[in-house]
Parts: structure tokens; sequence; C-alpha cells
């Protein structure tokens, strides 16, 4: 009877837990889910990679979703040093640290290990199914006032390329009258007041972004995103739809970028053309309609995660069109390789720009945050070589591929005089070598034993050093321009 009991008690509870888990779940106006967030950050100075730049507060707001945890923008918290985390009508401010982050999703995870934190709080739970089109509320908390609403409208799904990181991933465009931050504020069904996801983006025409419900969901469960891994362009002009082999009424678009070791690396070629994507018919723009969403991007049949159709761990069945005769193809769905990334760009991904210095010259590894430090018109103000790199060889081409290695600056010394107008030249060879990273440069100095090293520039232009005179190059630019180390990785 004993048995008995126990058992019945454990079923009751399983079907607690799973009516718990199962249901979406309202939040009400009163309901204390809704947190402020205040971060102190210190960003990284990729001009003069060895300093920091002037500390700054960022205001966001969290989603409490139980077991001490808080979902925030992934925005919010990049580089931070300090994070508060404050509930609403209450002066106690708790410490926060970051538990985890999905730089594509934008979103992070924090912790907080005081266990009296979560007293009085309401878990939010997030489904999968969202409410689209359709009105809705954006719950905020600021200062010391108590929760507030304003007025939404879910307009579409659609998924825009280098959102913000490397993987297209969907958003529902939002339209409101009301002025919004757009720093991870809730957004409810207006009628149900059930999730549907959190706002990261708002600007003065009333046009905002969400993350969808599914895709927090999918983040909270701790799984990764799927990513295609290869990048198309449009097929819609006649020469080279026929140049393909394609004839007037078929559809598809050309394969243009194969990331090594991703889900489309021995599968796709460079111009094979799409023809299908899990049979729907891929448009000459890379379109195809939803019988849900209508039109949306192909990539959101690599990327998605909503519940009933999602790429998440599945294979997917492609149709193309490869030296003009048609073929069936399946792929496996993988997350992004982030070693296949060559010159970064689009989201920092919480990464520090490294250096290393050289008899006082400054040699970086290029990324698309080094270019854009250089103001508004930064594609006006930077070598047009860096430039031409970072537009068209920022994925490798083959898995062997390194990093772009570039002379920065000179730091003005007397033992460097002839080299002080160097700027921005990118590294061809070392004493004969060929090098794909800092930590490559600083062995191949380290080791070689001839008395002269040799840097040879892709324009031909020259510097030699003796090896002895780096170290002491080095060491009188430290005092100097006050740099603690030759270099930081």
């Amino acid at each position: 009877m004993k048995s008995f009991s126990s058992i019945f008690v454990s079923i009751s509870l399983l079907l607690f837990s799973y009516s718990i888990t199962s249901k979406p779940i309202p939040v009400g106006i009163n309901d204390t889910s809704i947190l402020q967030i205040k971060v102190t950050v210190l960003y990284p100075n990729y001009i003069q990679p060895w300093r920091f730049k002037i500390p700054e507060i960022r205001q966001s707001t969290g989603i409490y979703i139980g077991e001490n945890r808080v979902l925030v923008p992934a925005q919010a918290v990049y580089f931070y040093t300090n994070i508060e985390v404050k509930k609403p009508e209450s002066l106690k401010v708790f410490t926060a640290e970051l538990e985890r982050m999905d730089a594509d999703l934008g979103l992070a995870l924090l912790k907080i290990n005081d266990p009296s934190f979560q007293k009085d709080l309401k878990i939010v739970q997030f489904p999968s199914d969202l409410f689209l089109p359709g009105l809705g509320f954006v719950m905020e908390s600021k200062d010391q006032r108590s929760l507030e609403e304003k007025k939404v409208r879910l307009i579409r799904m659609d998924i825009e390329s280098y959102a913000s990181g490397y993987v297209e991933l969907p958003y529902i465009e939002i339209q409101s009258e009301e002025k919004l931050d757009g720093v991870g504020e809730l957004i409810v069904d207006a009628t149900s007041r059930i999730p549907q996801g959190i706002l990261y983006q708002f600007k003065e025409n009333g046009i905002g972004k969400m993350i969808p419900s599914f895709s927090i969901k999918h983040f909270i469960e701790g799984k990764s995103f799927p990513f295609k891994g290869f990048r198309y362009k449009p097929l819609v002009d006649s020469a080279s739809r026929n140049y393909f082999g394609l004839k007037k009424d078929d559809l598809g678009v050309l394969v243009a970028e194969v990331y090594p070791g991703s889900s489309a690396d021995g599968i796709l070629q460079l111009e094979d053309v799409i023809l299908e994507v899990s049979n729907f018919k891929i448009d000459p723009k890379g379109y195809f309609d939803h019988p849900k969403f209508g039109k949306l991007n192909m990539s959101y049949l690599f990327h998605n995660t909503y519940e009933s159709d999602s790429a998440h761990e599945k294979k997917i069945k492609l149709k193309i069109f490869r030296n003009k005769k048609p073929m069936s193809l399946e792929m496996d769905s993988k997350p992004l390789n982030e070693w296949s990334i060559r010159i970064p760009h689009g989201n920092t991904r919480f990464q520090l720009p490294k250096y290393l210095m050289l008899a006082g010259i400054i040699f970086q590894e290029l990324s698309e945050h080094y270019l854009t430090e250089h103001g508004n018109q930064w594609r006006n103000r930077v070598s047009k070589e860096l430039l031409y790199l970072n537009d068209f060889y920022r994925i490798k081409r083959n898995a062997k591929e390194g990093k772009v290695i570039f002379l920065s600056q000179v730091l003005p010394l007397s033992g460097n005089k002839a080299y002080h107008n160097a700027h921005q030249l990118i590294l061809k060879s070392v004493n004969g070598h060929e090098i794909g990273s800092l930590e490559e440069l600083r062995s191949v100095i380290n080791d070689t034993n001839t008395p002269f090293i040799r840097f040879v520039m892709n324009d031909g232009f020259e510097l030699i050093f003796q090896k002895e005179e780096i170290n002491s190059l080095n060491e009188e630019a430290k005092k100097s321009f006050q740099i603690a180390k030759e270099f930081n990785f």
C-alpha cells in the first residue's frame, strides 16, 4: 500500500510538472517577472588594442525564467565588468553572473547566486506557437515605478542577413506608435497575455524587431541553432539562367560560397542552383511561400526552430541543378563552425582584439570591428586592400587558410624611424614563411636562428631588423607608450 501511495504521488508530481511545462502561462500586469538590469561595460579599443575605452553604464530589461536565472539581450552584457539586477519596487540590488550567451540569437542568460532572489518572482515561460499577425503589449519596468504596458502590433516574420552575427535567424517585425527602447522588453499577446517574444530593437520610425518565443524556448533548453553553411546569390537575369541551363519557368538561386566543415561542405558545390528545399520551391530571389508565415527567405528552412517545421538535428532535402542536370540531395543540419570565419564581422561575439608588437610595430588580425572603429565614413578612410578582403574573403575557402595578418601602425621610435609611415599593410611573409595567425608569427620570430628578421608586405614593402633589436625596441615602446605587454593572447 505504501508502495502504491509512493507511485501515485510520483505520477501526480509528473503530471503536475508536465502541466506546468506544457501549457503556456499568461503574464499579468501585476506579475513580478520583469526586472531592471544595469551593466557596467568596458569596451575594447581596436585601434589601440592594449587599451580599453572609458567604462559605460548600460540599462536593459530582464525576464525571470526560474531557478534564479534571467534573460537579457546579449548586446547589453558584452564586455561587462559588473551586472546588477533589481526587482520592481525594490531597493535591493543583486549581482549577477553571465551563464550562457548566443551571439546570433542576441540573448544571454544571467545567474544570480543569492537564494533569496527568487522570492516573490513569477516565472515566464515561452511557448512554441505564435499569434501572428496580432496585437500585443510591451511590458517594461523603469526606475522605481511599477510595471508599464504599451501597445504594439505584431506584423510578420522575416529574416535579415547579418542581423547580429553569422547565422540569420527569424525575427518578428513589430509596429508601435508608442516610444519603446528595444532593450529586452517582454511582449505578450493582447488577448491571452501569452508571451510572444523579447523586443531587441526599436527605431524612431516606429518599427522594431522581436525575437520569437520558439527561438527563446530553444535557447533556454540549451540547444544550438543550425546553420546552412553556404551563401547564395539571386539568379534573376536571363543570361545567367541560360548559362546554367535553366528553362524559362525554372526557379532557383546560385550557391556562391560554401563554408569548410559546415553542413553544406561536401554536399553542395559552387555554382549549384538550388531549386527546392524541404519540398518548397525557391524563387530566383531566394524566397519561398510558408503556409502560415507567408513569403520568407529560404534561410528559414535551414535555421528555424519553430516546432512544426524545425530544422534542428534533421536531414534537409534539396533539389538542385548541377552541370545542367537535376539532382536530389540530403544535408545534415549542423551549427556554425566558428573556425571557418576568416575575417570576423557582424557581432563581436565577446572576442577581444589580439595584437603582437615587434620592434615597436603593431601587428593585428583583420576584423570588420577594427575597420568600423574609423568612424561613420570608415569605408572611405581605411586601406582599400583591407576593405576588399573584408568584403569578399570573410570566409575561408579551404580549411587550411589562415587569418589575415596586417601591420596596423608603427609606434614612432628612433630605432624604427625608416618605417614610421607604414600603416595598414598586409603581411605576406616573415623570413620566407607565410603567416596564418599572430601565434604563428610569434613562433616564427622566436624560433628563427638567423640574425635578421625580414618582413615582406603584400605590396612588396620590406621591413628588416636585427633579431636582437626587436626586444630592445619593444621595451622602449612599452615605456614610451605605457603598453603593459608585447602581446595579449
